[in-house]
């Protein structure tokens, strides 16, 4: 995956300070940095490496989502990106009945999921 990033990066025009930027998720290994030097401060840059972060660094949904929010500060948006992620990647069938058990007005989003997943899902991409 990396030397795929790389080549893209290489055949295209993206400034350097961008590419900076984003030197710890799109060159560097960002499942091999210490836990401290991860922020979960709102900055959206910091909420994506966290997020990839606590993917990288676990095996299942519940132990991503955990490690998310027990990286403290901005529990709430470091928890959603990588609960999102982590839907994608585990489905919705790993995520804890416990936890679904305890979302509030449940049947009424099941519900709107339902709508979406009509007018979204048979979508061609």
């Amino acid at each position: 995956m990396q030397i795929k990033l790389r080549k893209f990066i290489a055949e295209n025009d993206f400034e350097q300070k961008e590419i900076d930027l984003f030197k710890r998720v799109l060159i560097n290994d960002i499942s091999i940095v210490s836990e401290n030097e991860i922020y979960s401060s709102g900055y959206v840059l910091h909420s994506l490496e966290a997020g990839l972060w606590c993917i990288l660094s676990t095996e299942t949904y519940q132990d991503a989502v955990l490690k998310a929010v027990n990286l403290g500060d901005d529990t709430d948006t470091t928890g959603a990106i990588t609960g999102s992620l982590a839907g994608l990647i585990y489905c919705f069938e790993s995520i804890p009945e416990k936890w679904l058990n305890t979302i509030v007005k449940k049947n009424e989003i099941e519900e709107l999921c339902k709508k979406m997943n009509d007018v979204y899902g048979k979508a061609e991409i």
